[in-house]
């Protein structure tokens, strides 16, 4: 079971069709207010998607529980917010950035690393964010997985676990290959029966 934590986004149910789409599977979505440890283990999710949201990670506290009692058994996506609380939980600094950016695209450079598979090098994707990670102070377990031309963090990843985070929109219709990284994300949480894309 693919399980969702809604931030009470706009985005949430663009990234559970997408997600949905790809994986031929239902998404069960819980929204932050009702979620529970004890409820979500009982759940057993074979991947959590952590969605987008207003305000910082240390408006989540709950989140960073959740991260805890999962990251060690179950494969986890960040989604701006989502990636934003998977930085300041191993570590980073999140900060205002020096303009926020609010429905416009940039141009991403990855690593190549398993989110990013068989995708060009370099690709648009839409962004709509006021907070960024610091990448002086992202460090092991994670790494750096993304930047954009400005050498704003865009994605990371956790260097031993199924663990990525991006800090742009995947399922934004002008970001370039969505489907597909959410294809890769699922295969390398081991959910590729049926895949489509």
């Amino acid at each position: 079971m693919i399980v969702m934590i809604d931030n009470k986004d706009s985005f949430t149910y663009n990234i559970v069709d997408y997600v949905e789409y790809v994986s031929q599977q239902r998404v069960t979505v819980i929204d932050v207010a009702t979620v529970s440890i004890a409820a979500l283990q009982q759940l057993q999710p074979t991947a959590l998607i952590i969605s987008p949201g207003p305000g910082a990670p240390k408006d989540y506290p709950i989140l960073f529980e959740v991260i805890k009692a999962f990251e060690s058994t179950t494969p986890i996506l960040g989604v701006c917010l989502g990636f934003q609380l998977l930085v300041t939980y191993y570590g980073g600094n999140i900060v205002h950035a020096s303009r926020p950016v609010h429905g416009h695209t940039t141009r991403i450079i990855h690593d190549r690393s398993a989110l990013f598979q068989d995708l060009p090098d370099s690709f648009e994707v839409m962004r709509y964010h006021s907070l960024m990670a610091d990448p002086a102070t992202i460090a092991e377990p994670l790494r750096i997985s993304a930047h954009n031309d400005e050498g704003i963090v865009m994605a990371v990843r956790h260097l031993t676990r199924p663990i990525v985070g991006v800090q742009y929109h995947p399922e934004s219709i002008l970001s370039a290959y969505g489907h597909e990284q959410m294809r890769n994300f699922l295969r390398k949480a081991g959910i590729d029966h049926g895949c489509q894309v």
